[in-house]
C-alpha cells in the first residue's frame, strides 16, 4: 500500500522550515548580484529578510521584517515573492522604505494615521486573521496570544506606552504558560510594527517566567483494559432515558484508545461502511461491485482503502477526512502485544458515538475547541477515570514506540512531524509505562538468553553425538581392515594348497 501522510500543518511543526527556507535562497542566489540581492531569514515563528541598503542617513538596514509572516510553507512563498521584488528595486536603484513598506502593507512611520492602541490593535487582528486564513485554529491562536492585549487596547484611545505593555503582561500570573503565550503575542504584535522599545522589559519578564510543566496522567494498558470493562457501568440512580449512552461512550473509548485519535476525529472517519480513495485531498467513497478485488485496483494505482465493517478487512486502518486539525491520514490500530482490541473492544460494529448534538461545532465563548470535545472531556472528568481523552493518544505512541513500530510510520498514523512524536510525546510517558518497558524488555532479554543456552546445550550434545559417531566411524574403519587383512591371508593360504595340488 502506498504511504499517504498527514498534510502536516505549520501548527504540528511538520513543514522543515530550513529546508524549505535554504530550497528558496538557493533560487534567490540566481537572480541580481552579491550586494544587490535579497534573501530570507528564518526566525522562530516569522520570516524577514535580509539586505544591505542606505538610506539619506547613511545607516544600513539589514533585516527587515516582513509584516509578520509566519514561518509556514505559504510564507516562504510570499516572502520569496516579495524578494525578488526588492532585489529588482536594489538592481535599479530604485528602492525606498516607503516603497518597501507599502509592498508589505505596512503604514511608514511618517504617514502612520493609525496612533490610538485600539486603532494598532484594529489593523493588527485584521492582519493576524489574514495571514492565518488557512490555519484551522486561528481562533484559538489568537485567544491564547492576544486575549490580554486586546483587553487592554480594545477601548484605549491612549498611544501604546511602556506602563500598558506592563499591563498586558501582569494580567498574566508569572511562572504560568499564559505569560508564555502573552508575551510571545506580545513580541509578534511589536515586530509588526517594527518597534524595538520594550525589547529589554519583555526579555526581563521571560526570563523570570519559569513555568512548570504539568505532567500527564498517561494511563498504562492494563489501566485502559480496566476502565473499559468497569468504567461504564451506569449508576443505579442513572435515568433510563440516558442509559443508552453508555454503551455509546464505551465505543468512543474503545476507538480513541486503539487508534489514538482527536476526540474530533472520530466524527470525521471515512471508511466505517464504505471503500474510499484519496481524490484532490480527501477521501471518496468508491462504489464496488460484488466481484471487486480491492487488492488489484491497488496494483493498477488506485489506492482503494476498504469499509471497516468489511469482512474481509484484516488491517482495519481508518481515514480520516480532511477537514481535521491534521487534515487526512491514515491511521493503524495499535493493542498491546497479545491483544487485539479492535476484537476486546467490540469496535467492528456500526459506528456508535455519542449522541453530542452538533458534535463539530466549536465550544465555548472563544470557540477553541469542538463541542464533542469538551462534552468527552467532561464525562471522563465526571467519572473520575484519572486521566483525559487526550492521554488515550499519548498512550497509543508510547505502545507504539514500546512495540518497537517504526517511528516514521507512527508519526504519520498520528497525524505528527517526527519531531513532534518524538520530544512532545515520549515525554510524557509515565513511569508505570516505562517501568513496563523495562521488564518487557529485560523479559524478551532473558528469553533471547534462554534460547541461547538452550542452542548451546543442543549444540554440545550434537557435538558429543558427533564425536561418538567418529568413534564409531573410526573402530568399524578398524574392523575393516582386520577383514581385508584375514580375508588376504585366507586368499593367499587357498592359493599356496591349489599349488601344493599341482
Amino acid at each position: 500500500m502506498e504511504n499517504l501522510i498527514s498534510e502536516q500543518y505549520p501548527n504540528d511543526g511538520g513543514w522543515h522550515i530550513k529546508r524549505l527556507v535554504g530550497e528558496a535562497n538557493e533560487r534567490l542566489s540566481q537572480i541580481g548580484r552579491k550586494g544587490k540581492r535579497a534573501k530570507i531569514v528564518a526566525k522562530k515563528s516569522s520570516l524577514s529578510l535580509q539586505f544591505n541598503f542606505k538610506d539619506d542617513s547613511g545607516s544600513p538596514q539589514k533585516n527587515p521584517g516582513l509584516g509578520g509572516l509566519l514561518s509556514s510553507y505559504k510564507g516562504i512563498q510570499e516572502a520569496e515573492r516579495i524578494a525578488e521584488l526588492v532585489t529588482g528595486q536594489l538592481m535599479s536603484g530604485t528602492f525606498t522604505w516607503d516603497w518597501y513598506n507599502n509592498l508589505i502593507g505596512r503604514d511608514t512611520v511618517g504617514s502612520r494615521k493609525v496612533s490610538s492602541c485600539k486603532e494598532i490593535l484594529e489593523e493588527y487582528k485584521k492582519h493576524y486573521f489574514k495571514q492565518r486564513k488557512d490555519n484551522k485554529t486561528v481562533q484559538g491562536s489568537w485567544y491564547a496570544e492576544c486575549r490580554q492585549l486586546e483587553e487592554v487596547f480594545v477601548n484605549s484611545n491612549k498611544s501604546l506606552s511602556l506602563s500598558l505593555v506592563r499591563q498586558i503582561v501582569d494580567l498574566t500570573e508569572n511562572n504560568t504558560a499564559t505569560r508564555t503565550f502573552a508575551l510571545n503575542g506580545l513580541v509578534h504584535f511589536l515586530k509588526y510594527f517594527d518597534n524595538d522599545d520594550y525589547k529589554t522589559v519583555i526579555k526581563q519578564y521571560k526570563t523570570n517566567n519559569k513555568p512548570k510543566s504539568k505532567k500527564r496522567n498517561v494511563p498504562n494498558q492494563k489501566r485502559i483494559i480496566e476502565v473499559y470493562r468497569d468504567g461504564f457501568t451506569p449508576h443505579p440512580n442513572t435515568s433510563k432515558i440516558t442509559l443508552y449512552r453508555y454503551p455509546q461512550w464505551q465505543f468512543l473509548y474503545g476507538l480513541l484508545a486503539t487508534y489514538g485519535l482527536r476526540i474530533h476525529e472520530a466524527w470525521n472517519i471515512a471508511n466505517w461502511d464504505s471503500p474510499v480513495t484519496l481524490r484532490n485531498g480527501d477521501w471518496v467513497t468508491v462504489e464496488l461491485g460484488e466481484d471487486s478485488d480491492i487488492s488489484v485496483q491497488r496494483d493498477a494505482g488506485d489506492i482503494v482503502i476498504p469499509a471497516i465493517l468489511d469482512p474481509k478487512n484484516s488491517e482495519h486502518i481508518l481515514c480520516i477526512k480532511h477537514d481535521t486539525k491534521t487534515g487526512y491520514r491514515m491511521v493503524m490500530p495499535i493493542s498491546p502485544e497479545g491483544h487485539d482490541w479492535t476484537e476486546e473492544f467490540n469496535l467492528i460494529q456500526s459506528l456508535n458515538l455519542p449522541d453530542v448534538k452538533d458534535p463539530l461545532e466549536r465550544g465555548g465563548s472563544h470557540k477553541t475547541s469542538y463541542y464533542c470535545s469538551s462534552v468527552a472531556v467532561g464525562w471522563f472528568s465526571r467519572h473520575k477515570y484519572g486521566f483525559t481523552p487526550h492521554d488515550l493518544r499519548h498512550a497509543y505512541n508510547h505502545r507504539g514506540h514500546l512495540l518497537g513500530y517504526n517511528p516514521k510510520t507512527l508519526a504519520d498514523s498520528l497525524g505528527h512531524s517526527m519531531q513532534m512524536n518524538g520530544d512532545n510525546y515520549l515525554r510524557s510517558m509515565s513511569d508505570s509505562v516505562k517501568l513496563e518497558g523495562m521488564i518487557e524488555a529485560m523479559a524478551k532479554d532473558q528469553n533471547r538468553r534462554s534460547e541461547l543456552e538452550i542452542f548451546k546445550d543442543e549444540n554440545e550434545a550434537l557435538k558429543s553425538q558427533m564425536l561418538s559417531l567418529r568413534n564409531e566411524n573410526e573402530l568399524l574403519r578398524t574392523k575393516l581392515k582386520m577383514y581385508e587383512a584375514i580375508e588376504a591371508i585366507e586368499s593367499s593360504s587357498q592359493l599356496n594348497s591349489d599349488i601344493k595340488l599341482l
